[in-house]
């Protein structure tokens, strides 16, 4: 194992992590970076300084970068290393990760191409059949991808007719998911949702379903762009458990991780259009109330880190929980002190409102606004889709459950006048 990787944001060698004696995170910039006064901070709990950060705040970054659960068992299993090892895993996968962030040993000579890996329709379909056995592709030669979360994905270049494994240095341009076992028709639900989503004007990137042995949810990544010579270019971002120094283990709001409330300090104090932002990340927490979403926590929400400074990122892992029986019903950020649907009385959401620092009035105009808005679209797009993709019980029950709860907004609201 190497005692130090190189941590690249993009191309750019920004600094260098390894492990001190106790085998604890330490991380640097380099001098150059940090000599630099324009120079791209790598997260807004790690801005730029000539000292070390320790553990403490070294940590909870890079081990944000890592798979969870069940899919980091089974990629350190496959790698042959210790699945508590973040240091061993970001060396063995850290190639291709959220944001702009790349890892590699110290020394390494980056290729100056990118190398992709074309798959036709047989050799993709014995992909996705082998990915729950081989998550992330570990161990195949060439292939260092990273993805935070518990859901079985992989970061993939698509050119609207092939997907291609990007190799090396190469970056992707979407992520592909197929269908989680043991929870029927997860691709149609999380394609619906993000679907709900465009049409009432939240910012989500595009998003389809590629009809193959099993249908394959694949959505544009928002932190790629093509550069004047039309290369795929990484852009900086971060989740919000990043941004406030909270490790992955503590992502729920329950077990640390950030609440409603400190969600929206983040965006006041930091962003650089906080008015904007303030109103898009209410929104979110309405959306996914409406349709269910009770694992919308501290990763699944994001910040740009622009030259210019944050902004809130587009929404995405939009999808309804709630209709799966066997998941957690509890949200996992409390809306007003409570993390149970339908505890959510009046005062929770004037508690909510006092928490955030917007006024009730915006809060019960957008969440009746919003109600009336998502059914009426949810009926028509359930339309639309039973007609292209063929009925689903799963999307009658999204519309079911957005009309229940647009009701008892009505209610809840009418009664509060």
């Amino acid at each position: 194992m190497s005692q130090v990787l190189d941590v690249y944001l993009s191309t750019d060698r920004v600094g260098k992590l390894h492990l001190d004696d106790e085998r604890r995170f330490v991380f640097e910039y380099h001098p150059d970076w940090v000599a630099d006064h324009d120079s791209q901070p790598l997260s807004l709990s790690l801005p730029v300084r000539a000292e070390p950060y320790r553990d403490a705040l070294a940590q909870p970054f890079f081990a944000n970068l890592l798979p969870e659960a069940e899919i980091r068992h089974l990629i350190a299993k496959s790698l042959g290393l210790s699945e508590q090892n973040d240091f061993a895993l970001l060396e063995a996968i850290g190639g291709e990760c959220a944001g702009a962030v790349s890892l590699f040993p110290e020394g390494t000579i980056l290729p100056t191409r990118s190398d992709y890996k074309k798959l036709d329709d047989d050799a993709l379909n014995q992909l996705i059949a082998d990915l729950p056995a081989q998550p992330m592709m570990a161990g195949e030669q060439g292939v260092r991808l990273s993805l935070a979360g518990a859901q079985n994905k992989l970061p993939v270049f698509y050119d609207g007719n092939e997907i291609s494994i990007p190799r090396g240095i190469a970056a992707s341009s979407h992520i592909l998911k197929p269908p989680m076992l043991h929870y029927p028709n997860t691709v149609e639900n999380e394609y619906f949702c993000m679907q709900l989503a465009e049409r009432i004007n939240l910012n989500v990137p595009e998003t389809q379903i590629l009809h193959k042995a099993v249908p394959l949810y694949l959505i544009t990544r928002y932190d790629r762009i093509r550069d004047e010579h039309d290369n795929l270019m990484r852009l900086p971002q971060e989740d919000f458990c990043q941004a406030m120094a909270i490790p992955p283990n503590n992502k729920y709001e329950k077990e640390g991780g950030p609440s409603l409330k400190a969600c929206f300090e983040l965006v006041r104090n930091r962003s650089i259009q906080p008015t904007k932002d303030l109103n898009e990340l209410l929104n979110w927490v309405i959306f996914n109330y409406l349709i269910g979403n009770a694992d919308a926590h501290g990763k699944n929400v994001s910040l740009m880190l622009t030259p210019e400074g944050p902004e809130l990122a587009p929404f995405y892992d939009l999808m309804s929980t709630t209709i799966y029986p066997n998941l957690a019903q509890k949200m996992a950020m409390k809306i007003g002190g409570e993390d149970r649907p339908d505890w959510i009385i009046a005062r929770r959401w004037e508690q909510f409102s006092e928490d955030i620092g917007i006024k009730l009035k915006l809060v019960r105009l957008r969440c009746l606004t919003m109600a009336d808005e998502l059914s009426y679209q949810a009926v028509n797009l359930a339309s639309e889709f039973q007609k292209q993709h063929g009925e689903n019980d799963q999307i009658k029950k999204i519309v079911g459950l957005i009309e229940k709860r647009k009701r008892k907004l009505n209610n809840i609201f009418s009664s509060s006048k």
